[in-house]
């Protein structure tokens, strides 16, 4: 019986507050055995104070984009539906708004991918990075099923940052041994966390009458921006 190789879970703390974690391969003994490290972080960057001000803010946001863009342009398989906020993401760019905390999420999203870089080993790579941002409105009920952000030759990172929650989590799992192996992240009111776009995660359902809200998005490298593909986003892109 086919056994695939066993990942090694890694979580450790960084001295700048980043909790660092992820999946690490076991070393490989044939040229063509798994060899990698995927790195997900996460580190808190607004306090419950700012996010407050963030949930009301979006609130506000969600009734005027949806009064603003009727059709939906599918919610990215997160099974949310033609009504959602996250159905509307190729229309509008949350860093993109007019809000006093906009330019603080730039710089930590900016800052995160840094040490990403640096613990992985490539910190002299370096290419003009673009950002897409949408939020999502998960009402009581709602959850997001298991979704990937991309998997292609241009891939790079996504985000999440949590806004309004309670006791919900995000499970990321490993690309191949998916449920058998995977973080079950509560959602912490103001973490940030990064995550590979082609890693699987999706949200528990909202058991309670406060909408959870989170901003999520997609980090491209310049390169990405010369290939077809984006579609209508690519217009909306910030660069960071």
């Amino acid at each position: 019986m086919y056994q695939s190789p066993s990942p090694l879970p890694f979580e450790r703390d960084l001295i700048d507050g980043t909790r660092l974690y992820g999946w690490k391969s076991e070393s490989p003994l044939t040229p063509f055995a798994p060899d990698y490290t995927h790195y997900l972080s996460d580190k808190e960057i607004f306090s419950k104070e700012e996010c407050k001000e963030w949930n009301d803010y979006l609130l506000k946001q969600e009734e005027i984009l949806l009064d603003k863009h009727r059709i939906s342009m599918g919610s990215g398989g997160t099974g949310l539906g033609a009504n959602s906020i996250t159905s509307r993401f190729p229309y509008f760019n949350v860093l993109k708004f007019n809000f006093h905390h906009i330019e603080r999420l730039k710089t930590e999203i900016f800052k995160g991918i840094q040490k990403i870089l640096d613990v992985s080993g490539h910190s002299t790579w370096q290419e003009t990075l673009y950002v897409n941002s949408w939020f999502n409105v998960l009402r009581r009920g709602e959850g997001m099923e298991t979704h990937i952000h991309g998997y292609d030759k241009n891939i790079f990172y996504g985000f999440h940052l949590s806004i309004n929650a309670k006791e919900t989590f995000t499970s990321y799992q490993h690309p191949v041994k998916f449920q058998q192996e995977a973080f079950y992240v509560p959602n912490k009111v103001g973490y940030l966390t990064l995550f590979p776009d082609f890693i699987p995660h999706g949200v528990s359902p909202n058991r309670y009458e406060t909408p959870r809200i989170s901003i999520a998005g997609d980090i491209y490298a310049a390169s990405r921006l010369k290939q077809p593909g984006l579609g209508p986003v690519q217009k909306n892109l910030v660069e960071l």
